[in-house]
């Protein structure tokens, strides 16, 4: 596998994001993306961050999602990782589901934990983890999405609550 170059990131932007992309977002081998306005705890407890930011405590974890729509195709994989500024605070941005299958279409459910013992702010729109694209040696013969798959999360609108 090789990873996309910000280059091929901005030739086939249309094609991995059906929202729009600030060119400023683009790095040189990954696309920042930013925090949704809905959050979930695990109770089911829903806060939007449209009514003001969200502190979260040490030792908190809470879902989230990226504002940006991905649509991952048959020729790549990706990967969400936490912004290494945050992550320098003790925040990590995604405790075990940051790989994003081939076909995968829909917004990124971040799964935030606040592991330091100080709080830390979450704000609307902040620039909150980065994707990587992966090209494959060949397109998948079955994307995530696919019935026989029972795949749980394609087109996923916002955070999505776990369907286990």
């Amino acid at each position: 596998m090789c990873v996309l170059s910000d280059y091929s990131i901005k030739e086939r932007i249309d094609e991995l994001f059906n929202s729009p992309i600030s060119l400023n977002s683009i790095q040189p081998c990954s696309v920042d993306l930013h925090l949704r306005e809905d959050l979930i705890n695990l109770d089911g407890e829903e806060f939007n961050l449209d009514a003001g930011d969200y502190i979260l405590q040490p030792d908190e974890f809470i879902l989230g999602s990226t504002s940006e729509y991905v649509t991952i195709p048959n020729d790549l994989v990706a990967q969400v990782d936490g912004k290494s500024s945050i992550g320098r605070l003790g925040v990590m941005i995604h405790v075990t589901a940051g790989y994003i299958d081939a076909g995968f279409n829909g917004n990124i459910t971040l799964e935030i934990k606040n592991i330091s013992n100080k709080p830390f702010t979450l704000k609307k729109g902040m620039s909150i983890c980065q994707i990587i694209f992966f090209e494959l040696t060949t397109e998948v013969t079955r994307t995530y999405g696919d019935e026989s798959l029972g795949s749980h999360y394609q087109n996923s609108i916002g955070t999505i609550r776990s369907r286990l």
